[in-house]
């Protein structure tokens, strides 16, 4: 009976730090080196029906990779503060980086130069599949909508573009 309950406290153990050691990882999985858990965006393919995302222009569709999105959030961050500074007492158009869902899709324009449109919304009630099967779009919603364009290639970034509001 002692061996047998010897035997039982042995597996416990084991089993709790084997426990233990797929929780981190989990965690690793879940997480980029940038902050966002991979469930709280998407990188999209560009469709050329989505014309409207990169007006007069021809581009092509181009991969992004995860380490890409380093550079990209410090060019946001850049973004952000510059946008917030010019603002007057107006709240509504304040923005941040946090508390948004984000898609994100990549093309290289006619100089091969890449540039990448991310797409930045509240939270929708989007599946996963809806999130990285095509650009959320909706009319007004203020600060809770808003657009962004980044030239990975001169790290310059544009055409920052906010909801109206109804």
């Amino acid at each position: 009976m002692k061996r047998t309950i010897f035997i039982l406290l042995i597996l416990f153990s084991c089993c709790k730090e084997q426990s233990k050691a797929e929780g981190k990882i989990e965690e690793k999985i879940q997480r980029t080196d940038f902050g966002l858990d991979f469930s709280d965006f998407a990188i999209l393919k560009f469709n050329p029906e989505w014309h409207w995302i990169f007006e007069n222009s021809k581009p092509s569709p181009a991969d992004l990779k995860l380490n890409e999105l380093s550079k990209i959030e410090s060019i946001l961050e850049k973004a952000i503060i510059e946008h917030n500074s010019e603002l007057e007492n107006d709240s509504r158009w304040k923005l941040e980086l946090e508390g948004y869902n984000r898609q994100y899709v990549a093309i290289l324009n006619e100089k091969g130069e890449k540039e990448v449109w991310i797409n930045f919304f509240c939270d929708t009630g989007w599946t996963e599949d809806q999130l990285k099967s095509y650009p959320y779009e909706v009319d007004d919603g203020g600060n809770c909508f808003f657009n962004i364009k980044i030239n990975l290639t001169t790290g310059s970034y544009g055409d920052l573009r906010i909801n109206s509001i109804a």
